[in-house]
């Protein structure tokens, strides 16, 4: 972990209210793992923005945020060139089994900034197929910046659009099954709906707490080691204020410090409220 001021590369808007943005930061780039994130001091507000590492160069890293607040605001207008104040890397990030061949990475809304990061660490020596659930076809992930690295055929891109648009029509929930058999291990970022979504279709009883489901439902997203990261609202970012707590099966865990990265299965999710 490292506080520095950094540069801005580029900050361009790349789908509707949703920004791309690169900064210097070589020791960052060097350390960062897939689903670490960093803090970044949006100008005089007092609470340090978290940030998912979104993607890495060998002197930059990328950030992929929403505009949705006064601190989004205010870093969706800074220009090239100007400097900002980062803490990174943070948090725990995502593991891959080393018998692992076939990874599934679930993306819902902006949850696809950390899971771009995995795909491209990952795909020299694994097979992903990435799924991007959104409302419509203009808030889906732009195949260009996919493939900026120069990943090639090891990765299958999924849309899926509620309204239609572009490619599957509906929730990712429905076609989350069809994969199951194919994935060694899944990894998803998205709302906590879409975690609770996911928990209720492919293993309906633990969510309601009553115990393990019967029949086919047990080959589920728990034998797969569902791996989900957790977007909340943090103070300080590493551990200090307990104001990110969560409850799991483990007892009381800091997102910040203990995650984002938790098993979809060791959260409580009726207790979740973020």
């Amino acid at each position: 972990m490292k506080q520095t001021l950094c540069t801005i590369s580029s900050n361009d808007e790349v789908m509707p209210g949703i920004h791309l943005m690169w900064i210097e930061s070589p020791d960052i780039a060097a350390t960062a793992q897939p689903g670490q994130f960093i803090t970044v001091r949006c100008g005089d507000f007092t609470l340090r923005r978290p940030f998912s590492v979104h993607q890495v160069s060998s002197r930059e890293i990328a950030l992929l945020f929403r505009v949705a607040g006064k601190g989004t605001i205010w870093l969706a207008q800074r220009k090239a060139g100007e400097k900002m104040d980062v803490l990174g890397p943070l948090g725990k990030g995502f593991t891959v089994g080393p018998e692992s061949k076939n990874l599934l990475l679930v993306a819902g809304g902006i949850g696809i900034a950390p899971l771009v990061f995995l795909m491209h660490h990952a795909s020299a020596q694994h097979q992903i197929t990435l799924i991007h659930g959104a409302s419509t076809a203009a808030q889906l992930y732009p195949n260009g910046c996919l493939l900026a690295d120069g990943s090639d055929g090891a990765i299958q891109f999924i849309p899926v659009t509620e309204d239609g648009s572009r490619g599957k029509r509906g929730m990712i929930t429905d076609i989350l099954p069809d994969f199951l058999d194919w994935a060694d291990q899944i990894y998803a970022c998205g709302p906590v709906a879409m975690y609770k979504a996911m928990v209720l279709t492919l293993n309906p009883s633990p969510l309601k707490g009553e115990g393990k489901g019967e029949g086919e439902k047990q080959n589920n997203l728990k034998m797969k080691k569902c791996q989900v990261s957790l977007e909340v609202r943090m103070g300080c970012g590493f551990g200090a204020c307990y104001g990110c707590t969560i409850n799991t099966n483990e007892g009381l865990k800091q997102v910040c410090r203990d995650g984002p990265v938790f098993e979809l299965d060791d959260i409580i999710w009726r207790e979740v409220r973020i």
